[in-house]
């Protein structure tokens, strides 16, 4: 049977002490009943009553231990139910923790490879980017160095259409020249200039030569001479000629002696290569 309290030691102690007052009242009620003759209470066997009392304890102790091991079997069951309901409320909490570091590794590793993502797509259109400026940085030097040989080719085309027009005023100058020139020369040889031109040569050649002991009469000698402007001779060399060696050498030391040669009136009549008819006794 099952007590619906706890019996401490106080209680046990009290309640066999209620429990020998019980028997000894049930006792003095029973011997009254009978139709024997009262006796005194000396006369009762307190010996048997001891005994039933002792009994009594023992068996409220007995039942004592029996609610006490139940209690005590209870407490352990609910000690192991608690135990096993915080186990599992730890084991819940350690799921809902892994289960929470789970998510949030996952949550980090998500937005880990989204950031890592976003940062190849950033650096995809910042090369692209810089691909675009740099191609663009290259189209407009190309241009630049397009424009530029397109102006130097323009400027050089320039430069040459200004020289062949300078060249074509230089060369009317020159032929206008020419022709001023040759219409002054033909002016001064119908005027007897280059005559006198050519017999001054003659007479400075003349008097420069030697006669040597070998020259005969009716010496005549054709003399070829290369000069340059202000008459200095640079070449003497003789065509036909009726003298000796000795005659010839003395001819064109001569004409080497002359130099510098005298110098037309008129600049149009100098030639650098004259033809000069060396005849001292003509």
């Amino acid at each position: 049977m099952k007590l619906p309290f706890r019996i401490g030691p106080m209680g046990s102690s009290l309640l066999m002490h209620l429990v020998l007052v019980a028997a000894l009242g049930l006792n003095m009620r029973y011997a009254s009943s009978q139709a024997t003759p009262t006796l005194p209470i000396e006369a009762v066997n307190l010996d048997a009553v001891v005994l039933q009392a002792a009994a009594e304890r023992r068996s409220l102790e007995d039942r004592r231990r029996a609610v006490a091991a139940a209690e005590a079997r209870r407490t352990a069951a609910e000690l192991e139910a608690q135990a096993r309901a915080t186990d599992r409320e730890v084991a819940e909490r350690a799921a809902a923790e892994r289960a929470r570091e789970e998510r949030a590794t996952k949550d980090k590793q998500a937005a880990d490879k989204r950031a890592a993502e976003r940062r190849a797509v950033e650096q995809k259109a910042a090369e692209k980017r810089a691909a675009d400026q740099k191609a663009a940085e290259r189209r407009a030097a190309e241009q630049l160095a397009a424009d530029k040989r397109a102006a130097e080719q323009r400027a050089t085309e320039k430069q040459a259409a200004e020289r062949r027009a300078e060249e074509a005023r230089r060369a009317q100058a020159e032929l206008a020249a020419r022709l001023e020139a040759d219409q002054r020369r033909a002016a001064a040889i119908s005027a007897g200039e280059r005559n006198r031109y050519q017999s001054a040569i003659q007479a400075r050649i003349e008097s420069s030569w030697v006669r040597p002991a070998s020259a005969r009469p009716g010496l005549r000698c054709l003399i070829r001479v290369r000069q340059i402007p202000g008459g200095e001779v640079v070449d003497v060399n003789l065509g036909a000629c009726n003298g000796d060696e000795a005659v010839r050498q003395s001819i064109v030391s001569a004409v080497l002696r002359a130099s510098p040669l005298p110098l037309p009136s008129d600049p149009g009549l100098f030639e650098r290569n004259l033809e000069v008819t060396f005849a001292p006794e003509e």
